[in-house]
């Protein structure tokens, strides 16, 4: 088994969402999701272009990798985001938290098809496991009543997000830096948030600005670091091993809440038993025996 750059950049980029997870839960205290997410686009477009300036980092020649580049960020984060915030909103984070960790079995199946990618069965054994770690670490007790038709929206948000995985992993060799290839993606992911949110919540961005930008402006420069760890993982590895890796951002985050919300009495065991079978699933699907 090596752990390749590939592999660093995916839990990097695993380690930054759940670090922006944290802090998202703070600045929605104050605003609602789509504020929120276009608060913290804005901002993360704004660090990636910082940091574009700062170390000279190159753009390709003008071609169709700007088009790709362009429908993946539409995908993912952009549709994803819209998808999974309505799902939260519509069966609870419980459920649909779960549903959208199916991602990256979408995303294995689609990069077997139209990348050509051949895992082995071992690798789509992880996969499978580290989607059930998913599972559990996210379920558990749920309440209220739901209609079973909004599970759509998790699911649409599981499938959006493989499909962007595709195009990120389609167009990404052709830019000789992964932040130029990043900053194109969140360009085109702000463009579609901030769109939906001044159409259909003009009133609650002003409100929304003035209350939570602090937390934002945190979670903002957080997942663009994510974001450019997500491009040099795809740049550099293959989707099926990629997005499972970088989907054990749950499993991360449980740990930050033990250590820093010490949110002990949430413990059951759901807990150990997803975070091994993550685990577990993450090492299955970055294994590589030499011929």
């Amino acid at each position: 088994m090596i752990f390749d750059a590939a592999f660093l950049f995916a839990m990097g980029a695993a380690f930054s969402f759940a670090c922006a997870d944290m802090g998202m839960r703070s600045g929605l205290q104050h605003t609602n999701p789509f504020v929120g997410s276009m608060m913290s686009r804005f901002v993360g477009v704004l660090t990636l272009l910082a940091l574009i300036l700062l170390s000279g980092a190159r753009f390709p020649p003008y071609g169709d990798h700007y088009f790709w580049l362009a429908v993946a960020g539409v995908f993912n984060p952009g549709l994803f985001t819209i998808c999974f915030m309505f799902g939260i909103a519509k069966i609870g984070v419980a459920r649909a938290a779960p549903i959208k960790g199916s991602s990256p079995l979408f995303a294995a199946f689609l990069a077997i098809i139209f990348l050509g990618e051949r895992p082995e069965w071992y690798h789509l054994g992880g996969v499978f496991l580290v989607v059930m770690g998913i599972a559990l670490l996210s379920s558990g007790r749920t309440e209220g009543r739901w209609r079973r038709i909004d599970a759509l929206w998790p699911i649409a948000a599981a499938g959006f997000s493989a499909v962007g995985a595709v195009f990120w992993r389609k167009a990404l060799p052709s830019f000789p830096d992964a932040l130029a290839g990043a900053f194109v993606g969140l360009v085109s992911a702000l463009i579609l948030v901030l769109l939906y949110t001044v159409a259909f919540m003009p009133g609650q961005i002003p409100a929304g600005i003035k209350k939570a930008w602090k937390p934002f402006l945190l979670v903002g420069i957080i997942a663009a670091v994510g974001q450019f760890c997500l491009a040099s993982a795809l740049q550099r590895g293959e989707v099926y091993r990629m997005i499972p890796l970088i989907q054990t951002s749950p499993l991360l985050t449980v740990v930050f809440a033990l250590i820093l919300l010490r949110r002990v009495e949430f413990i059951t065991w759901r807990v150990p038993a997803g975070a091994l079978l993550t685990v577990s699933g993450a090492i299955l699907v970055n294994l590589r025996f030499a011929n």
